[in-house]
C-alpha cells in the first residue's frame, strides 16, 4: 500500500493536533511520562508519523513552547483591537498572563523537564540576548507608560525567574506561591514602567 502523500495544509492541521494533544497529556500526566505513544493514540496515528514532524520529543516540546507565543500574541492582537498601544493596566495583566495562566505551559514543566529540554536542545533555542531584545521591545514597544531606559537583561531575567518559580513550585511553600508571585511581578513592574518609578 502506498503511503499517504499529505498537502501542506493537512500537515499543519496534524502537527497542530498532535501538538494540543501533546500539551493535554502533558497537564495531565507531566513531560517525562508523556510518550510518544501516548501522543500518537490521541490523535489516531502511527508512532512512526510522529518524527515525520519532530525529531525528538523534546524539540515537539519546544514547538508547543512557540504555538503557546504564537497564540499568546494573537491574543496581544485582539487586545489591542486596532489600537497602537494598550493601556498600562492591560499591559500588567498580558505579562502576568504569560507566566500564570493555566493553559501555559510553564506551569506544566518541572526544573527537570527544563534540564532535560536544554540538554537535548540546541542552546541558541534558549538563549540568545538579541531575539530575547527583539521579543522584549516587540511587546513592551505596544505597552503605554514604558521607563525609556529599561535594562532588558534584567527584565529578561525577572522572567525567567518567574518561569523558573512555576517550573519549581513543588519545593515552594504552596501558601505563599502567589504572594511570591505578586512580589515578582511588582519588582517586575518596577523596572518596565514609568508609575513604577
Amino acid at each position: 500500500m502506498t503511503p499517504k502523500i499529505f498537502t501542506s495544509l493537512e500537515r499543519e492541521e496534524m502537527r497542530i493536533k498532535m501538538l494540543d494533544a501533546g500539551f493535554s497529556l502533558i497537564k495531565e500526566y507531566g513531560m517525562t511520562h508523556t510518550s510518544v505513544d501516548k501522543i500518537m493514540e490521541a490523535v489516531g496515528l502511527k508512532k512512526s508519523t510522529f518524527y515525520n514532524f519532530f525529531h525528538s520529543k523534546e524539540m515537539f516540546v519546544y514547538e508547543i513552547i512557540l504555538l503557546q507565543r504564537e497564540k499568546f500574541w494573537k491574543h496581544f492582537d485582539t487586545v489591542l483591537s486596532g489600537r497602537e498601544k494598550v493601556s498600562v493596566s492591560e499591559g500588567k495583566e498580558l505579562l502576568r498572563t504569560l507566566f500564570c495562566n493555566p493553559n501555559s505551559i510553564y506551569q506544566h514543566l518541572t526544573q527537570e523537564d527544563e534540564n532535560k529540554l536544554q540538554a537535548a536542545l540546541p542552546k541558541e533555542y534558549f538563549i540568545d540576548d538579541n531575539k530575547e531584545k527583539n521579543a522584549a521591545n516587540a511587546l513592551l514597544g505596544r505597552i503605554e507608560g514604558i521607563q525609556s531606559d529599561i535594562d532588558y537583561k534584567l527584565i529578561a531575567n525577572l522572567m525567567k525567574i518567574l518561569a523558573m518559580v512555576q517550573e519549581g513550585k513543588d519545593v515552594l511553600h504552596e501558601d505563599a506561591l502567589d504572594r511570591t508571585l505578586d512580589a515578582l511581578f511588582d519588582l517586575m513592574f518596577s523596572f518596565i514602567f514609568n508609575e513604577s518609578r
